[in-house]
């Protein structure tokens, strides 16, 4: 067997926009700007940001989430949401956010991750793990005060 490669999309957005993002809660989806794609700048020099649909809850969650999770997970990693790709067809099947909120497609069902190929699920256990660490930590924090 060859070594497989890890099938994903990695967006970083930007929540500092002049909307209130949490306003698109009640939406299928919240239009989030991206400002990286797979480690590569987004180019945005026409003055307008153009928005990208994330589906909710999990990209309003991320949002309201996003001024308690950026002082504990850092800046990058609280406004990072993964993608993860069928190892056939590169569809998209489910988003993972910094919140651990993982949505998947319908069709895929709850067992999305046998459309994963061995290298990109062992990446989805490894990214949730980690958010899971700050998470706990910041349940911890606010146990405390």
């Amino acid at each position: 067997m060859k070594p497989t490669k890890k099938r994903k999309n990695t967006y970083v957005i930007t929540t500092s926009v002049l909307a209130d993002l949490s306003l698109f809660s009640a939406c299928r989806s919240t239009p989030l700007v991206v400002v990286e794609l797979n480690g590569k700048k987004v180019n945005q020099d026409t003055g307008w940001k153009a928005g990208t649909e994330f589906p909710n809850p999990g990209a309003s969650d991320m949002v309201v989430a996003f001024k308690q999770l950026q002082p504990i997970m850092g800046e990058k990693l609280a406004s990072t949401i993964v993608e993860y790709l069928d190892k056939e067809t590169n569809e998209p099947v489910a988003m993972l956010f910094p919140t651990n909120d993982i949505m998947y497609r319908e069709d895929a069902g709850k067992n999305f991750t046998n459309r994963l190929n061995h290298a990109t699920r062992q990446d989805l256990k490894r990214q949730m793990s980690v958010r899971e660490k700050y998470l706990k930590k910041l349940a911890e924090n606010q146990n405390q005060k």
